[in-house]
């Protein structure tokens, strides 16, 4: 549907841009009246159903909910490059500044995660990074809170907890 609207939007900037009179083009495209407002209901229609399917993904991932809708078409559109998804791991995940990413083939796995101040935290298991973002994200959450239990259990069975990262 969008491209539809995209094309014949393209089609009325050739013609402007070939004659930007506007009399001259209502009297050479004489179908434009009816296109235009047309194209807007398309329009609109589109809008819709792009929010559908963030509301979908943000049910399905709740931490989408603190991103704009820019910035989670980013991540949607680019799910398993390093890269775009460490620009916002920040607005996702509080207390993490980056992550750090373990190329294995043709498989990319988050194996640590680092605060601001420079702490890193290994994780239990590296999480793999796929398409389906919200499915991986939601996995990084879960291992992350594995990974911090288990580091929370030795850190209370020794008498130094300096030692320890300040995460958990």
């Amino acid at each position: 549907r969008f491209k539809r609207v995209d094309d014949d939007f393209r089609r009325i900037l050739l013609d402007v841009r070939s004659d930007a009179r506007v009399l001259q083009l209502a009297e050479r495209d004489s179908g434009m009246e009816d296109r235009l407002p047309t194209m807007i209901v398309q329009l609109e229609q589109c809008q819709k159903a792009l929010s559908d399917f963030l509301e979908e993904k943000r049910a399905a991932f709740p931490r989408f909910y603190f991103l704009g809708d820019d910035d989670l078409l980013e991540i949607l559109g680019q799910s398993s490059n390093p890269q775009v998804i460490q620009a916002h791991l920040k607005k996702l995940f509080q207390g993490i500044n980056s992550v750090a990413f373990s190329q294995n083939g043709d498989v990319t796995s988050i194996v640590s995660m680092s605060a601001l101040e420079g702490e890193n935290v290994a994780l239990s298991e590296p999480v793999a990074v796929t398409n389906a973002v919200e499915e991986w994200m939601q996995r990084l959450a879960d291992v992350m809170v594995v990974s911090l239990r288990q580091l929370l259990d030795k850190a209370l069975r020794t008498d130094d907890l300096r030692m320890w990262p300040s995460q958990i």
